[in-house]
This record gives structure tokens, sequence and C-alpha cells, in this order.
């Protein structure tokens, strides 16, 4: 099953979908089949509404694509490679360190998938394998999500972004600083140290995997004079990217309150050469401030994230002098490495259209009548696996999870539960979308994948249940 297993999983999972259609209630409470000529429309709708996210990947595979290309990037990986081989494994965990802390100040999780495969590449010129690249930047962006200090996200009940807290109910969007404060370094620790055990029994050869080729890794030979070649300006463009990208994500007037970034895109966008507005008039109106591009919706936001990940890679052909017939060649080529990628994202987003449309999960909940910590955590894991996006999961999990809730004092270890299962699936779940990224990049198997982490999930489970138990005690 190594070959497309992935695909092959999402298949059974999306005819499980159609058989339980026949057999539970849907969504109106009555029984609302899902045909086989349903599963080719959904499909079809999954490519309509998500496509933003097919965009998103290309745009990624077409940036690594240029880089490639770019003398720069080749010495830029040889010398940070060669100032990491001293460090030994203590890179790796720096490494997951910053991943993890990153992604809990931000709330950030498919936008870092940018900067994975240049993180990617280090690791494996380090000599590590895949399982550990995957480990040390995905998983550990997971875990800085599970005890996430700043994770946001859009409520389709409010429309606009929340935290878990302001969504459970609770008056302080920040009450749960400490457990996540627990959650985040007490994952980051057993995430070292699942690495770390790792690395030994390779280094006994204590394990196998055949995961021996590296296509991500195919560079293009450096041709000009190598001492010649600087790299500051090529660090320069990713240091600004991420800048860019950390300023406009982070919804800083939700969470802070503050408007300094929309004073000043007030400011900008108001300024004028003789009653002629040049940043409206020359770039565009619908810009919108630092910290509202989620405001847009998904969509949106995420064709934004493209034409400045699209903008940066001009910068790129500027700045490494590549020609432009080379420079489009090599955005197809890096394109086309993530294509099969997003053809299974949208089998898994047909999962979730299937699914959703029909209500049967939702069914499920609402009739269960009851909240309970273990079977309403399985409910919300199930519902994660069927719904992936977190829009879907909110509306059809997690709110009627909600509305099953009598006693208020739960709220807070409800909030640590709900965002520690989210975080739990993102590792494991075949419809995972930063999982489907990561094993799709490297050409790693999910089965080899789940045989290598399920030590991590199960001690991670336990993390999560002793600190929502906490919360509860508290």
């Amino acid at each position: 099953m190594k070959k497309h297993g992935l695909l092959k999983i999402l298949g059974i999972l999306l005819l499980l979908v159609v058989i339980a259609s026949y057999v539970l209630t849907g969504r109106s409470g009555i029984k609302d089949f899902i045909g086989l000529g349903d599963v080719v429309f959904n499909g079809f709708k999954s490519l309509y509404y998500f496509f933003y996210i097919v965009l998103f990947i290309l745009c990624i595979g077409g940036f690594y694509g240029v880089l490639n290309k770019v003398p720069a990037y080749q010495k830029l990986l040889d010398s940070i490679v060669a100032k990491a081989k001293p460090l030994g494994k203590k890179f790796i965990f720096i490494t997951i360190l910053i991943f993890a802390v990153v992604a809990s100040l931000t709330g950030m999780t498919l936008p870092l998938l940018i900067f994975v495969p240049f993180v990617i590449s280090i690791i494996l010129l380090l000599g590590y394998d895949k399982l550990v690249a995957i480990t040390s930047t995905i998983v550990s962006i997971v875990v800085g999500y599970i005890g996430g200090i700043f994770v946001t996200f859009y409520n389709p009940n409010t429309y606009g972004m929340t935290t878990y807290e302001t969504f459970v109910g609770l008056e302080n969007k920040f009450g749960n600083m400490f457990p996540k404060l627990l959650l985040l370094f007490a994952g980051i620790t057993l995430l070292i140290y699942f690495v770390n055990s790792h690395i030994k029994n390779v280094e006994n050869k204590k394990v196998k995997y055949e995961l021996e080729d590296n296509e991500e890794l195919k560079i293009n030979e450096v041709k000009s004079d190598y001492k010649k070649i600087k790299t500051w300006p090529l660090i320069i463009v990713l240091s600004l990217l991420f800048v860019i990208l950390t300023l406009g994500l982070v919804p800083w007037n939700a969470l802070f309150e503050t408007e300094i970034f929309t004073k000043f895109h007030t400011w900008l966008m108001d300024l004028e050469i003789k009653t002629f507005n040049i940043i409206p008039n020359i770039i565009s109106t619908d810009l919108v401030a630092f910290g509202e591009w989620y405001s847009m919706g998904d969509s949106m936001t995420y064709m934004l994230i493209c034409i400045v990940l699209l903008f940066f890679t001009l910068v790129t052909v500027l700045v490494g002098r590549v020609k432009i017939n080379d420079a489009i060649d090599s955005y197809k080529e890096g394109m086309k490495k993530l294509l099969p990628t997003t053809v299974i994202m949208m089998v898994a987003y047909t999962v979730l259209v299937s699914s959703y449309t029909n209500g049967f999960f939702e069914y499920i909940v609402t009739s269960y009548g009851k909240f309970n910590y273990g079977l309403s955590s399985l409910l919300a894991f199930l519902g994660c696996l069927l719904n992936i996006d977190m829009y879907y999961i909110v509306g059809g999990v997690f709110s009627p999870i909600l509305n099953l809730i009598t006693d208020e004092t739960v709220y807070a270890s409800v909030a640590i539960l709900f965002q520690g299962i989210y975080g739990v699936f993102s590792v494991v779940g075949p419809t995972s979308l930063i999982l489907i990224f990561a094993l799709g990049y490297l050409n790693v198997p999910y089965t080899t994948w789940l045989r290598y982490i399920w030590r991590f999930i199960l001690a991670l489970l336990i993390l999560v249940a002793l600190v929502t138990l906490l919360v509860v005690l508290l």
C-alpha cells in the first residue's frame, strides 16, 4: 500500500462516508443518501471552494523551484550546514524550539509551510532522515499550536477572529495562559526526547525505513565564482517575507486591541498628490491593514498570501540574477513537484464536502445529548478527521459539542481540549493538510509515518489529558 497509500486511505474514508449516509440520519433528520455521482460533484465543489489552498501550495512549489536556480541559495544552505554540523543534534533541537515558539506566538500553521522546505533541506543535508525533517518542522509547528498562546481562528458564529477561550464563552481571551505554557514546553520536551531517541536508533541501526531518495535536494550546480556569491540579499528577502506574513496574519486588534496598523493603513491609503491617491490608484484599493488579512475570509487571505509570495519570487529572480526563461521553467517544475500533493488535498476536501453537506456527524453529536470528556474528545477527533478545515470544524463539530455543556465551570478545560484535539489530529490524521504537505513533499508513505509517530502521539494525548484534568481541578 506504499504507492499512493495516502490516496487509497482517503478513498476508503470517502467510501465510508458514502456508506454512513445510507445508515445514519442526516442533518435534516432523515437519511440523505450520497450517491456515487454526488461524490464526483463534491470533488468538483471542493476544487471550486478550496482552490485557494491548491494555489497556495503550488506557489510554494514555484517559489522553491526558482530558489533552486539561485546560486546564493545553494551557498546559503552550504553555509548554514557548515555552521550547524559542529552543533550536532543540538541544531535539530533548536529548530524544534524555534518552530514551536513561533507557531505559539503567531498562531500560524499552514502559512509557515512557506519556510518548511528551506529548513528540511538543511536537515537532510546534515545527514538526518526524512522522518527527523518532518518531525522537526511540521510536528513542532503543531506542538506550538497545541500550546499556542496567541492562537486564533475565524468563528463562523460571530464572524470574527477569536481564541479558543473566547469561543467557549470565557471573558478573558488569555485565560488559559499557564496551562498553554505548560503544554508548549512539555510538548517541546517530549518532541525533543522522541526525536533524539529516533536519531540514536538510526545510528544503532535499530530502525529501517525505505526513505533513501532525496529529490527535494536536487539543487542546480553553482557555475559562477562561489566566493563572489553574496547571500545577504537572499537572507533579507526571506526575513522580510516572514515579517510581512507575521504582521499581516496576526490579528493585532482582536488580540491586543491595538489600532496602530489600522491607523497606519488609513494614513497610507489617504496619501495623495494633488488629489491623486497614490496607493489606491497605483497599487490597489482593496489592500487591507496588517492584522486584518483574515477578515477577508480564508479564500481571499490565501490569495493575498499567494500575491505576497509571487512578489518575493520575482524579487528573488532579480536579486539572484536568474534569466526570465529559466525562472519560468523552474517555477513550472516547482509547481509540478507539488501537484500530486494538491490532488490528495482535494480528495481530503471531498470528504469534507460530502460529510458536511450530509450532516450525519453533526446529527450524531446533537443527538448524544450530554457532554463527556472521553466520548466528546473522540467525537471531536472524528469530526476533525471528516471536516479538516477549521471553519467547518468549528461549525459542524466544536459548536455542537459546546452546545451540550450545561456547566460553565468546564469552559476553560474545554478550550484546552479543543485546541489539543485539533493539534493531535494534525499530526496523525490522514486528512490533515499540513501532514499531507509534508508526506507528499518528502514522498513518505503514510503507513511508515504511523509506525514512526504513534508513540509520540500516545504521549501527546496523555499530556493533553493531564493538562485538561489540571484545568478542571483548578
